[in-house]
């Protein structure tokens, strides 16, 4: 079954609507099953579009998403907002996450708003628990339209998209189906009941017990990725009859297993505090547990001198080779004046080929983790620009979104793990088992990531090898 992808627009004018039908069809060029729908509208329509009205039971449908609509003050229009809140139903079941989503948008002035309104959705998305998915900076069409790196930003002032712009979004709708292809699972899940009918929220079945071996689980869409040990809350353990079970770097059911090395992740984080550090070694830590191949990198102060208070390891100096050798990477620091430290921005922004191009994070799962000086200061806002930063390096968002009540108990920040230090200068139990969370499902999106998806049509991959594994799953 190919990969299933939903462009749902709102357009009065029809450049949006334009828009939305030629990134579709760069998502059937990949072999995609596309549906294109429209929002409705919330008065008397300008014009009338054939396709048909989008239900929030579509989200669920699909396992990439393109959302268009135009910027109305620096946001989506209301329409569009309307029916991004009528999906809260089924969030709040944990359906909507690890869908690859992406954005377009249009208006009359060229700084009017667009960047806005593409990284306001992105908010949205974020929450869900998507992974975000830009413009390929490197591709010289995405230049031509703008350059924007956070989805389409059009030009409405002359009624219909230019040339560059058209160009655009077929690329955009292939770009966003390509990666999803990779990030799908093996079969897409069938249409849900009526939100009434829905599960409670989606949980962890544990890891059969005596598991020794460091495994790891796949990220089927609609259902929570974490893998755990230990007994659960029923204080039983063991095999769930009909769940999916793999481990990283084994041949996964349906893509080829054209990287049989361990996936690696990177960490990278600016720790001149011990909070910092602390949830950088969580974080390479639960990777190491789910088998994963780890680097945890310190940016280092320019004399390159030891912390006077340093806890745990000593972690080597970051370098561009960190990057490049990981298959996923996350950064974490503490954070100043409402962004992250300078110089983890400084390390990361040195990331950007000089001339263009592709550099050392592109189409990589990428997410980042902060501490604060007090809890809204800046918590937010420094993990939402640390993703600006990533989509210009052309990383795949992986955010935590409310994908684990790990999330919600170290305070509900689904953008990147934030902890304040007028907690304790040292990371509560909470935020340490959210960190570890985001350490498991960065480099599990970084095991898919990196594999080549299935053609359509291609018979399953063989089952890999024999071994301990971890089971996922709904206890209801």
């Amino acid at each position: 079954m190919s990969h299933r992808i939903a462009v749902i627009y709102h357009s009065r004018r029809g450049t949006v609507r334009t828009l939305a039908a030629l990134a579709a069809e760069g998502a059937r060029e990949t072999g995609a099953e596309v549906q294109l729908l429209r929002v409705e509208e919330d008065g008397p329509a300008r014009r009338e579009w054939p396709e048909r009205v989008a239900e929030p039971e579509d989200v669920v449908w699909a396992d990439g998403l393109v959302l268009a609509g135009p910027t109305y003050y620096g946001t989506v229009s209301s329409p569009f907002k309307r029916f991004l809140e009528s999906t809260s139903p089924l969030w709040a079941q944990g359906l909507l996450a690890d869908r690859v989503a992406t954005g377009i948008t249009v208006s009359t002035q060229r700084h009017g708003g667009r960047e806005a309104t593409l990284t306001a959705l992105h908010h949205t998305l974020y929450h869900w628990g998507c992974w975000i998915a830009g413009s390929d900076p490197a591709d010289p069409v995405t230049r031509a339209a703008g350059g924007t790196p956070y989805g389409l930003a059009a030009d409405n002032s002359q009624g219909e998209p230019a040339p560059s712009e058209r160009a655009a979004a077929r690329a955009l709708g292939r770009r966003l189906a390509e990666l999803t292809a990779r990030a799908r699972p093996v079969s897409s899940p069938p249409s849900p009941p009526a939100p009434a009918a829905l599960p409670e929220r989606r949980t962890v079945v544990p890891a059969p017990a005596g598991l020794t071996e460091p495994t790891a689980v796949p990220l089927p869409v609609g259902s929570v990725h974490v893998p755990h040990t230990g007994a659960s809350a029923s204080g039983t353990a063991g095999p769930v009859p009909g769940r999916e079970v793999t481990r990283v770097g084994a041949v996964r059911a349906g893509l080829p297993d054209t990287v049989p090395r361990p996936v690696r992740l990177a960490v990278v984080y600016h720790g001149e505090d011990a909070t910092t550090r602390i949830l950088a070694q969580e974080a390479a830590a639960a990777a190491r547990a789910v088998g994963a191949g780890v680097r945890l990198r310190r940016v280092a102060r320019g004399s390159g001198v030891r912390d006077a208070e340093w806890l745990g390891p000593w972690a080597p100096p970051a370098a561009v080779e960190d990057v490049e050798w990981a298959d996923a990477v996350l950064f974490g620091a503490p954070v100043r004046l409402g962004a992250p430290a300078a110089l983890l921005l400084e390390f990361v922004q040195a990331l950007e080929p000089a001339g263009g191009g592709r550099g050392p994070l592109w189409g990589k799962s990428a997410g980042g983790f902060a501490t604060t000086p007090a809890p809204h200061a800046g918590a937010e806002t420094a993990l939402l620009d640390l993703g600006h930063v990533l989509l210009h390096a052309g990383a795949v968002l992986v955010p935590p979104g409310y994908t684990d009540p790990a999330v919600e108990a170290a305070g509900g920040n689904p953008y990147g793990t934030s902890y304040s230090r007028t907690a304790g200068d040292l990371p509560s139990p909470q935020a340490r088992a959210a960190v570890a969370h985001q350490g498991r499902r960065t480099v599990l999106a970084g095991d898919l990531l990196r594999r080549a998806p299935r053609p359509p049509g291609a018979s399953p991959a063989p089952p890999g090898p024999a071994g301990p594994q971890t089971f996922i799953g709904s206890t209801a």
